[in-house]
């Protein structure tokens, strides 16, 4: 696992060395957030091992806080511990992302029938706000922009459901599938079609139609969930 300037990719978007600036826990976090777009990217692949030597070396970080970074990748369901192989970069089986999705869709479509509506208009404006910078991300084809922007707004429209366990339970299983979204990640149809779902969001929000927002954010998720389990079928059974 070897990241320099000659893969192509913008040598700043994964060379940062945070072991240098930040304390033992922030430096492992903000590593584990690094490698956790490195599998989102597809620049890390499943069942790809995470060798601390080169992490370590990677990072300018001493071996227990990339040790930490593992640990808590392993905590978000993105890497595996296997035996005599260490980390390894998690595979999941096609009824293990049916599992999770089928979660999600019960998690998110509580949490859209709990929103307030009407929803005031400084709420809307700043999902309007976070979507914009989404789209921006599209076009000028900053897939950190797409990953981060796109995270911030489902963050913030679930946050208004009042709910701060149903919050936390979104986001951790939200973290699980980053396993398995990489295979849209160069996909600009899919991009779109994503950011255009959330303009219809905020639009039924806008008009206060709760079942259309519900409708809309258990379909959101299907598109990732079903392309990973034809690629799965088709490349390991």
């Amino acid at each position: 696992m070897s990241h320099t300037a000659a893969s192509g990719e913008p040598e700043d978007e994964y060379t940062a060395s945070p072991a240098n600036r930040q304390s033992g826990e922030e430096a492992s976090l903000e590593i584990a957030s690094q490698l956790e777009e490195d599998i989102v990217f597809g620049r890390l692949h499943p069942r790809e091992r995470l060798i601390e030597e080169e992490i370590s070396s990677r990072f300018a970080a001493k071996r227990h806080v990339v040790r930490q970074a593992l640990v808590e990748l392993e905590r978000l369901g993105l890497v595996d511990r296997v035996r005599n192989r260490g980390a390894v970069v998690r595979l999941y089986r096609a009824e293990e992302v049916e599992d999770i999705n089928a979660v999600r869709e019960l998690l998110e479509s509580h949490a859209a029938f709990l929103i307030p509506l009407p929803m005031p208009e400084t709420a809307i404006a700043e999902l309007e706000a976070i979507q914009d910078r989404h789209s921006r991300a599209i076009q000028e084809e900053d897939r950190r922009g797409v990953f981060r922007s796109n995270i911030e707004f489902h963050q913030a429209l679930f946050a208004h459901c009042g709910n701060a366990a149903l919050i936390e339970a979104i986001n951790s299983f939200a973290q699980k599938s980053h396993a398995y979204r990489s295979i849209f990640v160069n996909d600009k149809a899919y991009l779109q079609w994503a950011a255009g779902a959330h303009l219809a969001m905020i639009e039924a929000i806008r008009t206060q139609n709760r079942n259309e927002l519900i409708s809309l954010c258990r379909a959101h998720l299907a598109p990732a969930k079903n392309h990973y389990i034809e690629m799965f079928r088709s490349r390991f059974t």
